[in-house]
């Protein structure tokens, strides 16, 4: 039986009716024989329907008593199955989960109430009860490899429901049939994009890009617990999915994000998902994935002269031009070989904000 997640109080109803037949408040209250104040009260919920009032609604406006009354009924059911006590693990459940967060970005609905959340967020994962999470979260946490932390199960908690937006998101993108020969030859024109500072210039040509190659791809911000910069995995034999955060709001980690993340779709295919960040253990294939990103950007065979083109800001700038990639991805690399400190020639990099996002 269709149980709904959300309530609708049977004045809804009643206000839409009006809305039809342009019937005013003042003058619904007028013919059932109450004053505006329960009416008022009526259509928020907050004054029930009584027989008496059934009929007179059903004189008034239709369309009969009866559908009146079962509508109340319904109403109060759900009232009582949505807004109620939490149990236990209930509560425990909602704590492995960021939904301060989920309810800001608008992924679950805003409430107060501990049951309408343990709702929402069922509805969110798909998953008929908090038992079936068990199953969920021991696969996921299998696939990504966590690294065990004092907070373990909020990170599992908050990367997994940033994968599920991540997955929704990208089954309403519209993209061609996985081609990995495309991705391979597309790689040049991507970079070229790296020159561009505004992401709300570049994100709309990478996307065309990657939905040409058959990958769908989703920005989103992490929710709180969440330590994953990217994410890359195959959503059917035909369609891949590559989702960005934005973690460090810079051209370097960016870049080098997407193309670790590309990296995985071309290196290791379907076998599993990859999720990338602080809190992830460092396999074999996360260093494959970090090796093509690096080689991808800067080439073997201008890497050997990186040391050379660190010692000045326009010396960087040339090397930059020359690999044909955005000076603060070069920064970004010699730092990481150690060429240059974490903090030598930062003004090189393109910062961003979410507004520009």
């Amino acid at each position: 039986m269709f149980q709904p997640t959300w309530v609708s109080p049977p004045g809804e109803t009643i206000l839409d009716i009006l809305s039809d037949r342009e019937i005013s408040p003042e003058c619904l209250a007028k013919n059932v024989g109450y004053d505006l104040n329960y009416i008022e009260n009526l259509f928020n919920g907050k004054q029930e329907i009584s027989e008496q009032l059934a009929h007179k609604l059903a004189e008034t406006i239709g369309p009969d008593a009866e559908f009146w009354l079962t509508r109340e009924r319904q109403y109060r059911d759900d009232v009582s199955r949505i807004y109620r006590n939490t149990t236990r693990t209930e509560d425990n459940w909602l704590d492995e989960l960021p939904v301060k967060s989920m309810q800001a970005f608008g992924w679950i609905s805003k409430t107060d109430s501990k049951s309408k959340k343990v709702i929402d967020c069922l509805d969110y994962f798909g998953i008929a009860d908090i038992s079936a999470w068990k199953d969920v979260s021991a696969e996921f946490v299998s696939e990504t490899r966590f690294r065990t932390s004092p907070t373990f199960n909020q990170e599992v908690g908050a990367t997994a429901a940033w994968v599920r937006f991540g997955e929704t998101k990208a089954s309403k993108i519209l993209c061609k049939l996985w081609n990995k020969n495309l991705l391979i030859s597309s790689l040049e024109n991507i970079k070229a994009l790296t020159h561009i500072a505004e992401p709300k210039l570049f994100i709309p040509a990478l996307k065309n890009i990657l939905n040409d190659c058959g990958v769908a791809l989703v920005i989103s911000k992490t929710p709180e617990g969440c330590p994953a910069s990217g994410m890359a995995k195959f959503l059917s034999e035909d369609k891949a999915l590559i989702m960005l955060s934005f973690r460090y709001l810079s051209d370097d980690h960016f870049w080098f994000s997407l193309f670790h993340e590309v990296g995985h779709l071309i290196l290791h295919g379907r076998k599993s998902t990859f999720v990338d960040g602080d809190g992830f253990e460092c396999t074999k294939e996360e260093r494959e994935a970090n090796d093509f990103s690096a080689l991808t950007l800067i080439p073997e065979n201008f890497r050997k002269n990186m040391r050379a083109h660190s010692t000045n800001y326009r010396s960087i700038i040339k090397f930059a031009k020359a690999v044909g990639i955005s000076p603060g991805i070069v920064v970004g690399q010699m730092q990481h070989c150690g060429i240059l400190k974490a903090n030598h020639m930062n003004k090189l990099k393109i910062r961003y904000s979410w507004s520009s996002i």
